[in-house]
């Protein structure tokens, strides 16, 4: 598979913008983007820093982190003005409140890949050096506080207690599901031959 193909799988699966991976790899973001393209080469000094991420896309997913998706809305039944109305309302509802939870959950999912992703890209970095050595160069320096923020972003996010966590995700899918099954019960209230 050629570098360009590799690197929009690996931006794809992480989520990454083209200035992260490219400050990462070490190249600019226009030559990223031309590699990316197929008009250039991915230079040798770079390769080495993809090779975590590569091997990174084959860590497996958490396959429960993506709920089914809702079933197909039948038109309404015929019935009164007020109950037809409700059930347009949880209806519409109940598709928005979903929409929000995938959302969510591919937010955690990227999370979640990173931070599996994380001690292979630390391995990738030299040993801190020892007090008395030479400083690193600025190249690693920068690529280990990028990595840093990126697993701190991705820790806060899957906290049970953050605005956007693990907790918001269930709450969002148990009013979806609340919204569905009162949409269900009007459905069946008003097939049963509701007064009109």
């Amino acid at each position: 598979m050629s570098h360009a193909q590799l690197l929009r799988d690996v931006r794809v699966h992480f989520g990454l913008s083209q200035p992260a991976l490219a400050g990462w790899l070490g190249i600019s973001r226009s030559l990223l983007a031309l590699v990316e393209t197929g008009r250039e080469a991915l230079p040798r000094h770079a390769r080495p820093w993809l090779h975590p991420w590569l091997t990174a896309l084959d860590l497996p997913d958490d396959p429960t982190a993506v709920p089914p998706p809702p079933a197909a809305v039948p038109a309404p039944p015929v019935g009164p003005a007020a109950a037809v109305a409700r059930l347009l309302e949880c209806d519409y509802q109940a598709h928005r409140l979903h929409q929000q939870h995938l959302a969510l959950l591919g937010r955690h999912r990227l999370a979640a890949r990173h931070l599996a992703a994380g001690p292979l890209l630390l391995a990738s970095l030299p040993s801190l050096p020892a007090a008395t050595a030479l400083p690193e160069p600025v190249g690693i320096v920068l690529r280990r506080r990028w990595l840093a923020r990126l697993l701190e972003a991705a820790t806060d996010a899957l906290r049970p207690e953050a605005a956007t966590g693990p907790t918001a995700a269930a709450l969002l899918g148990i009013r979806g599901a609340a919204c569905r099954h009162e949409a269900a019960a009007l459905r069946a209230w008003l097939a049963g031959g509701a007064p009109s």
